[in-house]
């Protein structure tokens, strides 16, 4: 019971929530982080008081694996960050960088991946989808990493999730990869859920940074609540011309029991339904999974290991073939599929 009131409210630190959390969440739900600016003062001096000044601190942490991914945490909750401090504060975080990181300077390719909602990166699926990335491709041209936003994710609801996303979580994301100093000139983002909207927000900073740059944007049964603009994900640029040549996304979805919120065809996305690979329930977890098979060439979960990884219709492979991350060539011809068209579907029969 106190785990789940603990993840209701949104501390996701990893451990065992202390009583002052249980305080602060009450405060909350009083009302104090909808008061006025003189009130939220008095919170955040009363934290600092009672020795909690790292939560508001919060800092996006940067580290690497001992198979060379790097690991981007933001260690910021929502209640904090965005309902006590507000996102104009938090939006701009401490990055920290651990000593030791080293990173090729003829890098000039990155790729991260995020999770959703509800999600700590479960099996932290999003560092070992970009460690199996890493394996396939030239050290010395890319870059590869994942991101944890665990505290904006796990809050109660999936709406509090996006917005954490939108207005913290992407930013963060973008300031922690703009202190690495690098000059991209390719720039792969894949987000899963709620997720879409950190690879959005992040990639449209990271474009005023490097405006020559090429984005490709995976949408991954992206989430868009309701009265939100769908047409968002996916536009990054102000300028038509550069948002034509400079970007391309797709999403893959299923008809799972999240429903319309994530069975969007997206308008500046090429669209493809993957329902009907799903081996058992159709899950809203399932595209990242299939998406990781299609980097590996099969499932890991026990009731998928045994089935067949499927990624073509008709003559069109994809998946993780249709990054530059799988060749030159691949890429070049992903650009040529059309946006905002009716869902390609790939079939088991087309095996």
């Amino acid at each position: 019971m106190r785990k789940n009131r603990w993840l209701m409210c949104g501390i996701a630190s990893g451990r065992r929530p202390k009583r002052w959390a249980y305080l602060l969440m009450l405060l909350f739900f009083c009302g104090i982080a909808c008061a006025d600016f003189d009130a939220r003062q008095e919170v955040i001096k009363l934290m600092e008081n009672a020795g909690m000044k790292k939560l508001l601190e919060a800092p996006v942490t940067i580290t690497e694996s001992a198979f060379g991914v790097l690991s981007i945490a933001d260690e910021g909750i929502f209640a904090i960050q965005h309902e006590l401090l507000t996102p104009e504060v938090s939006a701009e975080p401490n990055v920290v960088i651990v000593p030791g990181i080293a990173i090729v300077p003829s890098a000039d390719k990155l790729v991260v991946i995020t999770h959703g909602w509800l999600d700590k990166g479960e099996k932290d699926w999003p560092s070992k989808m970009a460690e199996a990335i890493n394996e396939r491709v030239d050290p010395n041209e890319w870059v590869c990493a994942s991101y944890d936003w665990r505290g904006g994710s796990v809050v109660f609801t999936s709406v509090q999730a996006a917005q954490y996303a939108r207005d913290i979580a992407g930013p963060r994301l973008a300031a922690a990869l703009l202190k690495l100093d690098r000059p991209f000139k390719h720039v792969h983002l894949i987000g899963h859920s709620a997720g879409s909207w950190v690879i959005q927000s992040a990639a449209g900073q990271l474009a005023h940074k490097y405006p020559d740059a090429r984005f490709h944007l995976t949408f991954l049964d992206a989430y868009v609540p309701e009265e939100w603009d769908a047409e968002e994900l996916g536009w990054i640029f102000e300028d038509p011309d550069r948002q034509k040549n400079q970007c391309w996304a797709e999403q893959y979805y299923t008809r799972d029991i999240t429903w319309k919120v994530t069975e969007y065809n997206l308008k500046q996305a090429h669209n493809v339904d993957i329902s009907a690979l799903d081996p058992l329930i159709v899950e809203h977890e399932f595209p990242y999974r299939w998406y990781m098979a299609t980097i590996t060439g099969r499932y890991d979960r026990w009731d998928e290991k045994k089935e067949p990884v499927i990624t073509c219709s008709g003559d069109i492979d994809y998946g993780f073939a249709r990054a530059l991350e799988s060749g030159t060539d691949n890429w070049t011809q992903s650009p040529k599929l059309p946006m905002h068209n009716k869902a390609v579907t790939i079939k088991a029969k087309d095996k």
